[in-house]
């Protein structure tokens, strides 16, 4: 192997090495001034009048679901194809996952499947800015406004990115983004949630500190998930640097879109022409018929030839076994005894045709001109070679 190309590395530098210094000098590590400085930026970058840190994407979504409100056996419309947290924190709060089908070309919540996902007990629709291209977030409101839904957007992968001049996260009653490594701008481990509702943004700030108005006052039933300085101390070094990062990917992204655009077994993603995409993936589809090869196939033969792609999402969530087996508040969740008469013995037939043939190829900021011919080549080459 003469060379081998990342798919995800975090872009760092010399602002982070010294944030992180300072706060080890200063002996503060939770929840201080840098912690707050990152929410302001937050905030300001998606255009929320609030934006409130906690320790991961995960929390994020369960403390908003907290925040809004819901109730045990409440509903929660996701989609089927996405990574299990939109999931699972919902059912951390004793709410009841509803698996909605995608958007065949753009992978995100369809919203034209959402009629048969409402029930009497449908509290939210949580749609996911999956790879980092806006849901249709048009249609989803429209329709959470006719029905007096909640809409929480899940913007972990969607870092910037905007649906009809409107940041991702400014769209909903709450956004919701994480910081992992891997992500467009990372904390190491980080959350944060957006909103422009000054009543939500106060009950977030107690129940990510324990409940408490003040030292003393625990007014309601909280968690501890508040940030640490460490991660505030990245954050706010990383927005500065946010803007540049995406079009870095998007030029990545794009080149590769149009290099490989010939293969006929290789299909890129949808790109609507009113969004700004923030290519956490630059994702393309597998075409087993074409290439007599599955999408896990494909990844391992790219691995072995050294560029590593992304390649997740491989099971539909309501076919994951936390799902299938879990018994959930008052009902056998959330399939056949479920109060309501949603059905769960189908297959959702777009989730079913996309299901373990995405790939992402590498498209991360510090990628030289090397790295990109170098995958762009061994991508042309592979059907050859097979």
């Amino acid at each position: 192997m003469d060379r081998y190309v990342g798919v995800a590395e975090p872009v760092l530098g010399d602002e982070e090495r010294s944030n992180i210094a300072e706060v080890l000098d200063s002996g503060r590590f939770l929840q201080g001034p840098y912690v707050e400085e990152f929410e302001e930026k937050w905030a300001d970058h998606v255009g929320t009048d609030h934006a409130v840190a906690v320790t991961n994407g995960t929390e994020a979504i369960q403390l908003s679901l907290k925040a809004l409100g819901m109730e045990p056996g409440d509903e929660v419309i996701v989609p089927s194809l996405t990574f299990g947290s939109t999931a699972t924190a919902v059912v951390h709060q004793a709410g009841v996952p509803v698996f909605a089908d995608i958007d065949r070309e753009l992978y995100t919540l369809d919203h034209t499947d959402l009629e048969r996902c409402l029930s009497d007990e449908t509290f939210a629709v949580m749609p996911v800015h999956l790879y980092g291209h806006p849901a249709e977030m048009e249609e989803i409101r429209e329709f959470a406004a006719a029905h007096d839904l909640y809409v929480i957007e899940d913007a972990a992968q969607a870092h910037g990115a905007a649906y009809r001049d409107s940041k991702v996260g400014s769209i909903g009653d709450i956004g919701c983004f994480s910081f992992y490594a891997t992500k467009n701008i990372t904390t190491g481990e980080g959350g944060i949630i957006t909103t422009d509702n000054d009543a939500i943004a106060e009950n977030l700030r107690m129940l990510r500190s324990h409940g408490m108005a003040n030292r003393d006052k625990h007014v309601t039933l909280g968690y501890n998930h508040r940030m640490s300085e460490l991660n505030g101390a990245l954050g706010t070094a990383q927005v500065d640097r946010l803007t540049g990062f995406n079009q870095r990917r998007r030029e990545i992204s794009e080149r590769l879109h149009n290099e490989l655009a010939d293969l006929d077994w290789l299909e890129p993603a949808a790109v609507r022409d009113y969004v700004e995409h923030a290519y956490f993936w630059a994702p393309f589809e597998i075409q087993p018929d074409k290439i007599g090869m599955t999408g896990k196939e494909v990844w391992r033969e790219l691995r072995e030839r050294g560029v590593e792609t992304r390649h997740r999402y491989n099971v539909p969530l309501y076919d994951q076994p936390v799902f299938e087996n879990h018994r959930g508040f008052n009902s056998e969740f959330p399939w056949s005894a479920n109060p309501n008469s949603h059905k769960y013995d189908l297959s959702l037939p777009h989730v079913e045709e996309v299901v373990g043939n995405m790939i992402g190829l590498p498209n991360h900021p510090n990628l030289e001109e090397e790295d990109i011919q170098y995958v762009i080549e061994t991508v042309r080459e592979f059907e050859e070679t097979i």
